[in-house]
């Protein structure tokens, strides 16, 4: 269908898991896929992957918890589009699973960083393009962890929950102009990050019994989540929560 023909994408932590899964499908989709990441080689090779299909892919390195990195990478991209369509914030880190007396400044200071403020700073830096050409999509890449406690993740859960708030504060603000914002909230995912958590014996199968459907969901599932949202399918749609977890929070 090409639901985002001739869009210009900007996707962070896109070099592998959810972001990668993600910049295939909207490269698939007819997009121009901008891939952020804090490192240029697995963006290189996701960027000749796409183009080997005939899609078009713009690695760029940077670091979303450095404000003027941020504003660099928005530079380099209007410098070479002229202009930005769609902002995916997927950038995240899971963290050390602590209780909350054990986390320390430093493991609070650097989860929010990079899971909120990071996508605080780019949708701030996106913005006044979309403001100035009356149109925009945003889609944050949230958890379930935002919406339910979770033991021994605490700055990971409120960094998520504070995602979905300003998803909600985006949306109410700049909607009038033209600009939509959505969530995601997706269950546990096999991704890098996960992997090693879920290779301990017996630990896949635990964690797949706490979902009524008995299994966890890949990267391909959310990113056709995120598809949906940043597609015109979605045109009325703004303020929202997707949740993607495979009916774990309807328990």
């Amino acid at each position: 269908m090409r639901r985002v023909r001739n869009k210009i994408a900007l996707i962070t932590g896109a070099g592998s898991g959810v972001g990668r899964a993600t910049a295939l499908l909207f490269a698939r989709e007819g997009a121009s896929v901008v891939l952020i990441g804090r490192r240029l080689s697995p963006l290189v090779r996701l960027s000749q992957e796409i183009t080997k299909s005939k899609g078009i892919a713009f690695p760029i390195p940077g670091d979303i918890t450095d404000p003027e990195s941020v504003n660099q990478i928005v530079g380099s991209v209007i410098k070479r589009f002229k202009r930005v369509d769609i902002l995916i914030n997927n950038a995240g880190i899971a963290g050390k699973a602590v209780q909350v007396h054990e986390t320390t400044d430093e493991m609070w200071n650097e989860l929010l960083d990079v899971n909120l403020t990071g996508a605080f700073r780019m949708i701030r830096a996106v913005l006044p393009h979309f403001i100035e050409k009356g149109k925009g999509v945003i889609v944050n890449v949230s958890s379930i962890a935002g919406l339910v406690g979770m033991n021994h993740m605490a700055a990971y859960s409120v960094a998520k929950g504070g995602m979905i708030a300003l998803t909600r504060c985006v949306a109410v603000e700049y909607g009038h102009l033209g600009i939509r914002c959505n969530c995601i909230c997706p269950g546990t995912i096999e991704t890098k990050m996960t992997r090693d958590y879920l290779s301990y014996p017996g630990r896949y199968q635990g964690i797949s019994s706490l979902y009524p459907m008995k299994r966890i969901a890949n990267p391909e599932e959310i990113a056709q989540g995120i598809l949906y949202l940043a597609s015109d399918e979605s045109s009325f749609v703004t303020g929202t929560v997707l949740t993607i977890d495979g009916g774990y929070t309807a328990q």
